[in-house]
Protein backbone atom coordinates (compact mmCIF):
# COMPACT_ATOMS: atom_id res chain seq x y z
CA UNK A 1 0.00 0.00 0.00
CA UNK A 2 1.06 3.92 -0.73
CA UNK A 3 2.88 5.13 2.10
CA UNK A 4 0.29 7.90 3.55
CA UNK A 5 1.40 11.00 5.38
CA UNK A 6 -0.58 13.58 7.37
CA UNK A 7 -0.41 16.71 8.61
CA UNK A 8 -1.91 19.17 10.29
CA UNK A 9 -3.29 22.44 9.41
CA UNK A 10 -5.19 24.69 10.98
CA UNK A 11 -7.56 27.08 9.17
CA UNK A 12 -9.72 30.19 10.84
CA UNK A 13 -13.26 30.20 9.42
CA UNK A 14 -13.04 33.12 7.57
CA UNK A 15 -11.67 33.00 4.03
CA UNK A 16 -8.39 31.77 4.48
CA UNK A 17 -5.40 31.32 1.27
CA UNK A 18 -2.57 28.61 2.39
CA UNK A 19 0.12 27.56 0.40
CA UNK A 20 2.77 24.47 0.78
CA UNK A 21 4.77 22.43 -1.41
CA UNK A 22 5.71 18.71 -0.30
CA UNK A 23 7.74 15.53 -2.26
CA UNK A 24 6.35 12.22 -3.87
CA UNK A 25 7.28 9.45 -5.37
CA UNK A 26 5.63 7.53 -8.10
CA UNK A 27 2.39 6.11 -6.57
CA UNK A 28 2.70 7.62 -3.08
CA UNK A 29 -0.14 9.74 -1.52
CA UNK A 30 -0.15 12.52 1.16
CA UNK A 31 -3.03 13.64 3.09
CA UNK A 32 -3.92 17.15 5.05
CA UNK A 33 -5.90 17.07 7.66
CA UNK A 34 -8.27 20.11 7.35
CA UNK A 35 -10.97 21.60 10.22
CA UNK A 36 -13.89 23.05 7.61
CA UNK A 37 -17.08 24.82 9.25
CA UNK A 38 -20.15 23.50 7.51
CA UNK A 39 -21.21 24.85 3.74
CA UNK A 40 -17.72 26.13 3.52
CA UNK A 41 -16.15 26.00 -0.12
CA UNK A 42 -12.26 24.97 -0.67
CA UNK A 43 -10.42 25.22 -3.85
CA UNK A 44 -7.12 24.76 -4.52
CA UNK A 45 -4.53 25.41 -7.66
CA UNK A 46 -1.41 22.12 -7.55
CA UNK A 47 1.23 21.86 -9.65
CA UNK A 48 3.67 18.99 -10.15
CA UNK A 49 7.01 19.03 -11.51
CA UNK A 50 9.65 16.05 -12.07
CA UNK A 51 13.23 16.00 -11.00
CA UNK A 52 15.55 15.76 -13.71
CA UNK A 53 19.06 14.60 -13.04
CA UNK A 54 21.01 15.26 -15.27
CA UNK A 55 19.30 19.13 -15.45
CA UNK A 56 19.35 19.47 -11.79
CA UNK A 57 16.23 21.04 -11.84
CA UNK A 58 12.13 19.96 -11.21
CA UNK A 59 10.63 20.58 -14.49
CA UNK A 60 6.90 19.77 -15.76
CA UNK A 61 6.20 16.73 -17.27
CA UNK A 62 2.72 16.23 -18.91
CA UNK A 63 3.09 12.44 -18.08
CA UNK A 64 2.03 13.20 -14.30
CA UNK A 65 -1.53 12.12 -13.63
CA UNK A 66 -2.24 13.45 -10.03
CA UNK A 67 -5.64 11.83 -8.34
CA UNK A 68 -7.20 13.97 -5.87
CA UNK A 69 -9.79 13.05 -2.82
CA UNK A 70 -11.56 14.31 0.14
CA UNK A 71 -13.63 12.60 2.67
CA UNK A 72 -15.77 13.86 5.39
CA UNK A 73 -14.03 12.09 8.54
CA UNK A 74 -17.22 11.93 10.90
CA UNK A 75 -20.31 11.43 8.19
CA UNK A 76 -17.41 8.72 6.14
CA UNK A 77 -18.54 10.05 2.89
CA UNK A 78 -16.35 11.40 0.05
CA UNK A 79 -16.61 14.84 -0.97
CA UNK A 80 -14.26 15.03 -3.96
CA UNK A 81 -12.88 12.32 -5.96
CA UNK A 82 -11.35 13.90 -8.98
CA UNK A 83 -8.15 13.45 -11.30
CA UNK A 84 -6.21 15.56 -12.90
CA UNK A 85 -2.63 16.88 -15.10
CA UNK A 86 0.39 17.61 -13.57
CA UNK A 87 -1.15 20.84 -13.28
CA UNK A 88 -4.64 22.02 -12.03
CA UNK A 89 -7.18 22.75 -9.94
CA UNK A 90 -9.60 21.64 -7.61
CA UNK A 91 -12.90 22.48 -5.56
CA UNK A 92 -15.69 20.65 -2.83
CA UNK A 93 -17.69 22.09 -0.67
CA UNK A 94 -18.17 20.75 3.12
CA UNK A 95 -21.51 19.31 3.95
CA UNK A 96 -20.97 18.88 7.48
CA UNK A 97 -18.73 20.90 9.99
CA UNK A 98 -15.62 18.60 11.27
CA UNK A 99 -12.75 16.96 10.41
CA UNK A 100 -11.68 16.47 6.43
CA UNK A 101 -9.44 14.45 5.08
CA UNK A 102 -7.37 16.01 1.76
CA UNK A 103 -5.50 13.54 -0.20
CA UNK A 104 -2.94 14.14 -3.26
CA UNK A 105 -1.60 10.95 -5.35
CA UNK A 106 0.79 11.24 -8.18
CA UNK A 107 1.40 8.79 -10.81
CA UNK A 108 3.79 8.66 -13.62
CA UNK A 109 3.36 7.51 -17.43
CA UNK A 110 4.44 4.66 -18.57
CA UNK A 111 6.07 6.14 -21.42
CA UNK A 112 7.89 9.61 -21.46
CA UNK A 113 11.24 8.74 -19.31
CA UNK A 114 9.54 9.35 -16.39
CA UNK A 115 10.64 6.12 -13.49
CA UNK A 116 8.79 5.60 -10.73
CA UNK A 117 12.37 6.47 -8.72
CA UNK A 118 11.60 10.55 -9.41
CA UNK A 119 10.83 12.48 -7.08
CA UNK A 120 7.89 14.90 -7.91
CA UNK A 121 7.74 18.08 -6.33
CA UNK A 122 3.78 19.08 -5.42
CA UNK A 123 3.26 22.68 -4.70
CA UNK A 124 -0.15 23.16 -3.50
CA UNK A 125 -2.22 27.00 -2.49
CA UNK A 126 -5.35 26.14 -1.07
CA UNK A 127 -8.13 28.39 -0.44
CA UNK A 128 -11.19 28.27 2.03
CA UNK A 129 -14.17 30.66 2.26
CA UNK A 130 -17.83 30.30 2.13
CA UNK A 131 -19.28 28.09 -0.16
CA UNK A 132 -20.94 29.79 -3.53
CA UNK A 133 -24.21 28.39 -4.22
CA UNK A 134 -24.92 30.10 -7.16
CA UNK A 135 -26.82 32.63 -6.30
CA UNK A 136 -29.36 30.98 -4.28
CA UNK A 137 -28.14 32.63 -1.08
CA UNK A 138 -28.89 36.09 -2.52
CA UNK A 139 -32.04 34.54 -3.76
CA UNK A 140 -33.02 33.85 -0.56
CA UNK A 141 -31.76 37.26 0.83
CA UNK A 142 -34.01 38.63 -1.81
CA UNK A 143 -37.18 36.30 -1.02
CA UNK A 144 -36.56 37.13 2.81
CA UNK A 145 -36.73 41.06 1.79
CA UNK A 146 -39.91 40.69 -0.52
CA UNK A 147 -41.55 38.66 2.51
CA UNK A 148 -41.10 41.96 4.64
CA UNK A 149 -42.09 44.28 2.52
CA UNK A 150 -45.20 42.60 1.93
CA UNK A 151 -46.40 42.10 5.65
CA UNK A 152 -45.66 46.07 5.62
CA UNK A 153 -47.65 46.23 3.04
CA UNK A 154 -50.12 44.31 4.83
CA UNK A 155 -49.91 46.28 7.48
CA UNK A 156 -50.00 49.38 5.96
CA UNK A 157 -53.20 47.96 4.32
CA UNK A 158 -54.48 47.21 7.95
CA UNK A 159 -53.80 50.72 8.56
CA UNK A 160 -55.17 52.31 5.89
CA UNK A 161 -58.47 50.53 6.74
CA UNK A 162 -58.45 51.59 10.48
CA UNK A 163 -58.07 55.11 9.15
CA UNK A 164 -61.10 55.01 7.11
CA UNK A 165 -62.94 53.24 9.57
CA UNK A 166 -62.19 56.28 11.84
CA UNK A 167 -62.57 58.74 9.75
CA UNK A 168 -66.08 57.32 8.73
CA UNK A 169 -66.62 56.91 13.11
CA UNK A 170 -65.80 60.51 13.08
CA UNK A 171 -67.67 61.69 10.10
CA UNK A 172 -70.63 59.64 12.36
CA UNK A 173 -69.69 61.70 15.46
CA UNK A 174 -69.92 64.85 13.87
CA UNK A 175 -73.46 64.05 11.65
CA UNK A 176 -74.85 63.22 15.53
CA UNK A 177 -73.14 65.95 16.83
CA UNK A 178 -74.57 68.80 14.09
CA UNK A 179 -77.91 67.25 14.57
CA UNK A 180 -78.17 67.23 18.62
CA UNK A 181 -76.95 70.74 18.35
CA UNK A 182 -80.01 71.25 16.04
CA UNK A 183 -82.41 69.98 18.27
CA UNK A 184 -80.60 71.37 20.95
CA UNK A 185 -81.41 74.87 19.50
CA UNK A 186 -84.85 74.29 18.27
CA UNK A 187 -86.32 73.29 21.85
CA UNK A 188 -84.51 75.99 23.23
CA UNK A 189 -86.33 78.16 20.70
CA UNK A 190 -89.49 76.65 21.48
CA UNK A 191 -88.65 76.91 25.29
CA UNK A 192 -88.51 80.49 24.51
CA UNK A 193 -92.04 80.73 22.81
CA UNK A 194 -93.90 78.96 25.16
CA UNK A 195 -92.37 80.86 27.81
CA UNK A 196 -92.66 84.30 25.87
CA UNK A 197 -96.44 83.19 25.32
CA UNK A 198 -97.15 82.25 28.84
CA UNK A 199 -95.90 85.70 30.06
CA UNK A 200 -97.78 87.67 27.91
CA UNK A 201 -100.88 85.71 29.02
CA UNK A 202 -100.42 86.19 32.30
CA UNK A 203 -99.45 90.11 31.85
CA UNK A 204 -102.51 90.54 29.78
CA UNK A 205 -104.78 88.16 32.61
CA UNK A 206 -103.10 90.62 35.16
CA UNK A 207 -103.97 93.72 33.24
CA UNK A 208 -107.61 92.52 33.04
CA UNK A 209 -108.08 91.48 36.16
CA UNK A 210 -106.53 94.70 37.66
CA UNK A 211 -108.94 96.64 35.47
CA UNK A 212 -111.86 94.85 36.50
CA UNK A 213 -111.39 95.80 40.10
CA UNK A 214 -110.58 99.23 39.06
CA UNK A 215 -106.68 99.09 40.39
CA UNK A 216 -105.93 100.94 37.14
Amino acid sequence: MPHTALLLVILALSSLTSGLHFYLRDGEQQCFLEELPKGFLVTGHYKAEEWREAEKLYIENPGITVGMTADDNEALHRVMNQKGGHQGKFSFTAGKSGEHTICFQAHGAKAGGWLSSSVVKFTLDIGIGEADDGGRGAIEKIKDIAEKIQVLNDQLEEIKVEQNYQRERELEFDNATSSIKRRVIYWAFVQLTIVAAVCYWQLRHLRRFFEAKKLV
